[in-house]
């Protein structure tokens, strides 16, 4: 394998080389067993079951888009390392190619002079032939009709006319200056031959010369376009990383500064006074942590019951209520206030009075999910079909175990924007 052809393959080979949400509620005493309690019949109490908890955005930290930042930065001076290792293998390269243009330029000269010296060979040749020619022609006029003729009639067709000359020892034969001129006749001969060689061999170089020069400058022009486009692809992703870095960052502190506004808005909540209509008895919830389960719906007690955030007197079903207000969490920090409740658990009392008050929605006392501690009527918004906050609610609240019932929904057997339920 040639240099050039070496240096070939080596720029060849050159080239071708969620973050979990918190935990549901905090562990509280030890569960205690309720009594009989006297009730209307009712539907028997659904099972509580903890649901995982999903990680709850799907967009990376500005920690991670750091560090992914870093990654790809390291990879970057890496690419960029190779890019200068590949500029140098192909400055190697065009040296190669200019080292053998400089051999074509030399070899074109070399053949062109000894075609020029064949071409002066053949003249001489041809004038040898000419004196030979006439020396016979005087032999003949004169009638010296003998060996001499015969001799130089040969030498004069002769395509070898060295090897005529030695074998028959002419210039002993002829003499004189007859014989000098066939000497230059054979010296022009030989010397043509050997420029042909010459000019032959230079021509194969320089074809050659020019064929490793072109492969040459062909891969490094690749290793260094091949590089760049690596390093060119690793800068866009740099930079959209980078600028997905800033974009969580601000939204990061957007989210806070609506989250700490959320924060007083349920402050201020919790002490505005029940609106009228509100059931003015209801107990605060304990949220003990306490299972529901052997009671019956619409009798679960203050125990067993969470506060949600953000309300006065709305609770549900420990489970429910921790998720809840985890996902009112992720809507303050997207609309700058907690979710806003109008209803959440229902005693049997409470149903009784909303069914006579509602006969058309409210379900039959005893059977609804608010008396399970499940369900939960919202405001602010919510419950206007294709509202802003609607809509965040129908994309968001599944990840938290929440849904909007399909009876429920635009186009349901009993559309109800504002109510929703805890699969749980």
């Amino acid at each position: 394998m040639s240099g050039s052809s070496r240096l070939i393959a080596v720029l060849a080979a050159f080239a071708m080389t969620a973050v979990v949400a918190p935990a549901a509620a905090s562990a509280a005493g030890p569960a205690t067993t309720p009594g009989p309690v006297p009730m209307p019949a009712t539907s028997a109490a659904p099972m509580v079951t903890q649901l995982p908890r999903p990680t709850t955005s799907p967009v990376p930290n500005v920690a991670q888009l750091q560090a992914q930042v870093d990654r790809q930065q390291a990879l970057l001076d890496e690419r960029e390392a190779a890019l200068t290792a590949a500029r140098s293998k192909a400055a190697q390269a065009l040296e190669t190619f200019q080292t053998a243009t400089r051999k074509v330029e030399a070899a074109t000269r070399r053949a062109a002079l000894e075609a020029e010296r064949l071409a002066a060979a053949r003249r001489a040749t041809a004038m040898a032939r000419t004196k030979v020619a006439a020396y016979a022609g005087a032999l003949y006029r004169t009638g010296s009709v003998d060996g001499r003729l015969q001799v130089v009639a040969s030498l004069t067709r002769a395509r070898n006319p060295q090897q005529l000359f030695t074998g028959l020892g002419l210039a002993r034969r002829i003499g004189g200056h007859q014989g000098s001129t066939t000497v230059e006749l054979a010296g022009a001969e030989r010397t043509q031959r050997a420029a042909t060689i010459r000019a032959t061999a230079a021509q194969a170089a320089l074809q050659g010369a020019r064929e490793d020069a072109v492969e040459a400058r062909r891969l490094a022009d690749f290793v260094v376009a091949a590089v760049k486009d690596h390093v060119a692809a690793q800068q866009i992703a740099l930079l959209r990383t980078q600028a997905a870095a800033a974009a969580v960052a601000a939204q990061e502190q957007r989210r806070a500064a609506l989250l700490a506004k959320a924060e007083l808005i349920a402050r201020q909540r919790a002490l505005t006074p029940l609106p009228v209509g509100a059931f003015p008895g209801r107990p605060g919830a304990v949220c003990k942590g306490q299972s529901t389960a052997g009671y019956p719906n619409g009798m679960i007690p203050a125990e067993a019951l969470c506060p949600l955030w953000g309300t006065n007197a709305q609770m549900l079903r420990s489970d429910a209520a921790a998720a809840f207000n985890d996902l009112s969490k992720a809507y303050a920090q997207e609309f700058g206030a907690p979710i806003c409740v109008t209803d959440s658990y229902r005693s049997y009392e409470e149903q009784v009075a909303v069914a006579q008050a509602k006969p058309a929605l409210a379900a039959q006392p005893g059977s609804s999910n608010h008396g399970w501690g499940v369900a939960a009527d919202l405001c602010d918004g919510i419950q206007d079909f294709d509202s802003a906050t609607h809509n965040w609610m129908q994309d968001n609240s599944l990840i938290y175990g929440w849904f909007h019932p399909s009876w429920a929904q635009q186009g349901g057997s009993k559309p109800e924007a504002w109510h929703w339920e805890f699969a749980g």
